[in-house]
């Protein structure tokens, strides 16, 4: 018997607006490096790492996503910050502190906001923002 909670869930996702399913993958990696950063520094490194590789997965499906040829310079900029972040991500090890999440925190906190504010001024991105998803 599926879980209602996954229902729920995957039906979120599947009827959710372009802009919307960004908001949520930029939700998703916030609550990832979150718990990363709990998790390391309680010296799970196990769950940090299988924190930080979601992320990873999903900042990776943001960059694939991005069409370079409508989203012009913004899906340009895009794709140096999710690089920049990757880069990031890939180089955590055991010796990096709690805070080193902080920074990537605050990235991706801002570009939520950022597509908050398309989301609450319109129903759609604008023209030079979408491909199959932008961002």
């Amino acid at each position: 018997m599926p879980n209602p909670v996954d229902s729920y869930k995957k039906t979120k996702i599947e009827t959710a607006d372009p802009v919307r399913l960004v908001i949520m993958c930029y939700d998703a990696v916030i609550n990832d490096l979150k718990d990363a950063k709990k998790y390391q520094r309680e010296k799970n490194l196990e769950a940090t790492y299988d924190k930080v590789r979601h992320a990873q997965d999903i900042i990776t499906e943001l960059l694939v996503g991005l069409d370079y040829e409508k989203g012009g310079d913004i899906a340009v900029n895009l794709g140096r910050l999710y690089n920049y972040i990757l880069r990031h991500l890939i180089a955590v090890n055991s010796r990096s502190g709690p805070d080193y999440y902080d920074p990537l925190i605050k990235i991706m906190e801002e570009l939520r906001e950022a597509w908050q504010e398309i989301s609450k001024s319109s129903t759609s991105p604008p023209p030079n923002m979408q491909g199959s998803i932008v961002g």
